[in-house]
């Protein structure tokens, strides 16, 4: 419990000013866009999409992870797709060509660019990072490297110790959603809710309205309970298994939710959308099971489907008419009471990041 309830501005999910600001904010800041394991081995690429931001990713000969802006240095076509093994990528549009160090190697016509093709050119590198066991980006070349430690601070090593990175990733999924981006991520910053949106689904396993909190800087992590943990009551303490009864939620500042169990490692990546009322969301799974187990892989698809078909049908449905409603006006603000910390602190950093006046 929080010492007080806090009133939140309905403006702050509205305001085009605001959003702006927002926009920034989460530009600037260092994104976690994906595991470890999407790069296993020197060659491999994957690519992404980050604020509207094309982006390739590369694990070169020195086993080293770069990235790039996925947009040709000619006329901006994107010069990968999906993911794989490559030692070049060509533009599919004139055939120019650059190896996986970002480098212009070769292509037709070039004696018809005596200047953008002198020597150094090729794609733009963006800062990149591997560390904790996931893929990190930053959007702004002129910031310099990367420093994921002292971003997550002393988060990093407990995110490291699940090892999620180098599970076996399920696929990655997107929700473009008529909701502003920190209503979606409010969806995960509490259970309270879980008795009733999630009655027949999450709610079914998962206890409503129990959680433990703890802050690390702008960060935080929420513990849920599963109902089954009182199954170990009358078991003795020295037996007990407590990560097979819980589900671990990590909100980093100021967009990603890691959801942390045994048996799966997800990642929410939410982004601004063009206006205060869209987001994106992008969805993606970890499970340690053997994949190349055809029972295992059908498995945890079906695990993956299920998640993120409660997230939309379930959270994102329901936000969509809650970013309606203060839309309209009808209500000037909103409350979160002493039992949502994750709410009070999520929008606390944002508003500290910002210079922005606090909600009450």
């Amino acid at each position: 419990m929080t010492a007080s309830e806090r009133r939140l501005p309905a403006s702050a999910y509205t305001d085009s000013e605001r959003f702006e600001q927002e926009r920034e904010l989460v530009r600037r800041a260092p994104q976690l866009v994906g595991y470890r394991s999407e790069l296993p081995t020197p060659g491999s690429y994957c690519t992404k999409t980050v604020m509207d931001v094309p982006v390739l990713m590369t694990r070169g000969s020195d086993g080293q992870v770069r990235a790039f802006q996925n947009v040709c240095a000619h006329r901006a076509a994107p010069v990968a797709q999906g993911c794989g093994e490559a030692e070049r990528f060509v533009c599919p549009f004139h055939a120019w060509t650059y190896d996986n160090l970002g480098r212009y190697v070769g292509g037709p016509g070039r004696e018809g660019f005596p200047t953008a093709l002198t020597p150094g050119a090729g794609l733009t590198e963006l800062p990149a990072a591997e560390y904790a066991g996931f893929l990190w980006v930053g959007l702004r070349p002129q910031d310099g490297p990367l420093d994921i430690a002292s971003h997550l601070g002393e988060l990093g090593p407990e995110l490291a110790s699940w090892n999620v990175g180098s599970w076996s990733s399920v696929g990655e999924k997107s929700l473009d959603a008529p909701i502003n981006w920190k209503l979606a991520l409010d969806t995960f910053a509490e259970n309270y809710h879980f008795a009733t949106v999630h009655r027949d689904t999450f709610g079914s396993f998962a206890r409503s309205n129990c959680a433990l909190f703890d802050a690390y800087g702008p960060h935080h992590r929420l513990v849920f309970p599963l109902r089954n943990i009182t199954d170990i009551a009358d078991q003795p303490e020295d037996s007990w298994q407590p990560l097979n009864h819980l589900v671990v939620i990590y909100a980093l500042f100021p967009n990603i939710v890691l959801s942390c169990t045994v048996a799966n490692g997800e990642v929410f990546r939410v982004y601004p959308g063009q206006t205060p009322g869209q987001s994106i969301t992008y969805h993606q799974n970890a499970t340690p099971m053997d994949l190349t187990d055809e029972a295992m892989r059908i498995g945890a698809g079906e695990i993956f489907d299920y998640a993120h078909i409660s997230v939309r049908d379930e959270d994102y449905k329901l936000a969509a008419e809650i970013q309606r409603a203060l839309a309209s006006g009808a209500r000037p603000e909103l409350v979160f009471g002493r039992n949502e910390p994750g709410l009070h602190h999520r929008h606390g950093a944002v508003d500290a990041a910002l210079g922005a006046a606090p909600g009450v």
